[in-house]
């Protein structure tokens, strides 16, 4: 029965890169603007925010992709607070690329981890949820790190893609999908959606 679901997952694998000329593999670097729309549900906040400098961040990213399943890293880097703390976040995810328009246009779904790196003036040591990073473990970050849903429209030109993508940071963990009810977290939004715009070339 194993060897039969690998079997299926294998073909399901294979039949993208069979049926069009997108190769197998590809590993891609790209770069990213993100807007933080910082909860604005009203059309003109919205677009009225998108000329304030503050809202926008600068993110580099990594990309593996084997057929329609694509890992992701995008660091966004550090942004300012009030009290003078820094704060960079990593988003980990994974997330299945379905063609619209075979080697042309793609929609991606998907989700991940969402960690935190945050920097007091005067300390040395960066923290992860107000915890120092040497007291912190890696089996800890994937407890503990706020699940994310990103939703993606991505288009094709040779070896380069350009995407325009939707963030929505959840209230869900891992960890708390051991408590009852914890899977409901996962459609609960924290208000800290944000929009991008994704330019990435293809290394490999």
């Amino acid at each position: 029965m194993r060897k039969s679901l690998l079997c299926i997952l294998l073909v399901l694998l294979l039949i993208p890169s069979v049926l069009g000329a997108r190769s197998l593999f590809e590993v891609g670097l790209g770069v990213s603007g993100i807007y933080d729309t910082n909860g604005s549900e009203d059309m003109q906040r919205f677009l009225e925010g998108m000329a304030n400098g503050e809202n926008w961040t600068l993110g580099v990213g990594l990309n593996t992709r084997l057929s329609i399943v694509d890992v992701s890293f995008l660091a966004m880097l550090p942004s300012g607070s009030t009290d003078g703390e820094q704060a960079m976040s990593l988003l980990s995810g994974v997330a299945l690329q379905i063609p619209l328009v075979t080697d042309a246009l793609y929609v991606s779904v998907g989700g991940g981890l969402t960690t935190i790196f945050s920097y007091a003036e005067g300390e040395t040591e960066a923290k992860i949820a107000g915890r120092a990073v040497s007291e912190v473990t890696f089996g800890d970050v994937i407890v503990e790190s706020p699940l994310h849903l990103r939703f993606s429209l991505d288009v094709l030109i040779g070896s380069a893609k350009v995407g325009f993508f939707y963030l929505v940071d959840t209230e869900a963990t891992i960890g708390g999908f051991q408590e009852a009810g914890g899977w409901a977290d996962l459609f609960k939004s924290t208000g800290n959606e944000k929009v991008g715009m994704m330019m990435q070339l293809a290394l490999f």
